[in-house]
C-alpha cells in the first residue's frame, strides 16, 4: 500500500483525506491518506520515512515555512515562493531528496478561466500568503492586473494597499475580488471580510478560497448586490489532480 497525506494545522475538515480516499477507494488504487497535524517542518524528512510516505499535500500555515526542508522546487514554487505538494526521491529504497511543487496556480486558473469576462482587466486580492501569491501567477497570465490587501505594510510589494484603505472607488474598480484569507472559514463562520459592498455590481465576479462553508458571508453578502460569486472547491479538486500526476510520474533516481 502507497501512502500519501497532509501537513498542516486543525485538518479535522481538510478537504484532501475524504477526496483522496474515496478517489482510491473508487478507482480500486491501494493507497491511504492521511492528515498530519503538526507544530512545525523541521521533521519533515522523518514524516516520510516513518510512515513511507509517497508525497504530501501541504496547507495554512506551511506552504511558505516547508520550503527550507526541501531540495528543491519546481519553476512556480520557485518564482511565488509558496509550496502545496511534496515528492519524494529515492535510490537503492532510500529518501534521497523532496521537491516542492505548487498545484495551486494550475487550481486556479482551471477554476477561474470559464468565469473571465472582458471586464476583469483588475484584480483586488485579499491576503498575501502563500495562496496570494498562486492567484495572482495565475491572473498575471490571464493579463490581469493585481493589486493586494494586506494586515501590515510590505516593503517589498508595491501593489499592495493596506486593510484600512479599502474603500467604494477601489471595490468598483475591480471587477474581479477574491478573498485568500481565512477569514470566514468554518467554525468561524460568522467572521466578514469588511469592504464596500454597495460598491459591487452584476459585472462584478467575487471569489473566495474558502469552500466551506459553502457560501462565506463574504459570498453571501457579493450576491445580495447580484455579483456572480465562486466557492473554491473547484480549484482544490484541479489542484488535487495535479498533484496526483507528479507522484504518479517516476520517483526513482538511477
Amino acid at each position: 500500500m502507497r501512502n500519501f497525506g497532509l501537513i498542516g494545522q486543525s485538518l479535522v475538515h481538510s478537504f484532501s483525506k475524504d477526496y483522496f480516499n474515496k478517489k482510491f477507494k473508487t478507482e480500486n488504487i491501494d493507497a491511504l491518506y492521511s492528515n498530519f497535524e503538526i507544530e512545525n517542518t523541521s521533521s519533515l524528512r522523518d514524516l516520510f520515512s516513518n510512515h513511507s510516505l509517497s508525497g504530501l499535500n501541504v496547507t495554512i500555515p506551511f506552504k511558505q515555512k516547508v520550503i527550507s526542508q526541501l531540495d528543491s522546487l519546481d519553476e512556480i514554487s520557485q518564482e511565488i515562493d509558496a509550496v502545496n505538494t511534496i515528492k519524494p526521491f529515492f535510490k537503492n529504497n532510500k529518501l534521497v531528496s523532496l521537491k516542492g511543487y505548487n498545484t495551486d496556480v494550475y487550481g486556479f486558473k482551471q477554476m477561474v478561466k470559464p468565469y473571465l469576462k472582458s471586464q476583469h482587466t483588475k484584480a483586488l486580492v485579499l491576503g498575501t500568503g502563500g495562496a496570494s501569491k498562486a492567484v495572482a501567477y495565475a491572473l498575471n497570465a490571464y493579463n490581469i492586473e493585481v493589486n493586494f490587501i494586506s494586515r501590515k505594510k510590505l516593503p517589498t510589494l508595491n501593489n499592495y494597499f493596506t486593510w484600512n484603505q479599502i474603500n467604494s472607488h477601489m471595490v468598483a474598480g475591480h471587477y474581479l475580488i477574491i478573498n485568500t484569507t481565512p477569514v470566514g472559514m468554518y467554525p468561524n463562520i460568522d467572521k466578514e471580510i469588511k469592504i464596500a459592498y454597495d460598491s459591487l455590481t452584476s459585472k462584478h465576479l467575487v471569489i473566495d478560497l474558502i469552500y466551506n462553508p459553502e457560501q462565506t458571508l463574504f459570498l453571501k453578502k457579493a450576491l445580495l448586490k447580484n455579483a456572480k460569486i465562486l466557492n473554491g472547491y473547484q480549484m482544490l479538486v484541479y489542484q488535487a489532480l495535479k498533484a496526483w500526476d507528479i507522484w504518479e510520474s517516476s520517483n526513482i533516481i538511477k
